[in-house]
């Protein structure tokens, strides 16, 4: 888990970490604003076995509240995360 970030209604919030994977390269990771409902899946172009991938998301919360966003890794072989990553998100009116 990410601690929690803080932003503004309207506003992008910019989200950074890692995947790793110790057998075989990730091909993706995939990002949900809709606790796992739907999921936005962004390629990772050449990675290797054994290597982390750094990823960064923009997140722009339309409006005041409290978001979750999930975030997991989908390897070479179509295998994601068994656990989600959370980062939550404190967002005040503008």
């Amino acid at each position: 888990m990410i601690g929690t970030l803080f932003g503004t209604a309207g506003k992008p919030v910019v989200v950074k970490g890692y995947a790793q994977e110790f057998e075989l390269p990730i091909k993706a990771i995939q990002f949900s604003c809709d606790g796992g409902s739907t999921w936005t899946t962004y390629p990772t172009e050449s990675a290797e076995p054994d290597c982390n991938v750094n990823w960064e998301f923009s997140f722009t919360p339309p409006a005041e509240g409290f978001y979750t966003l999930l975030i997991r890794a989908v390897n070479s072989a179509g295998v994601v995360t068994p656990e989600p990553a959370t980062v939550n998100l404190e967002v005040a009116a503008t």
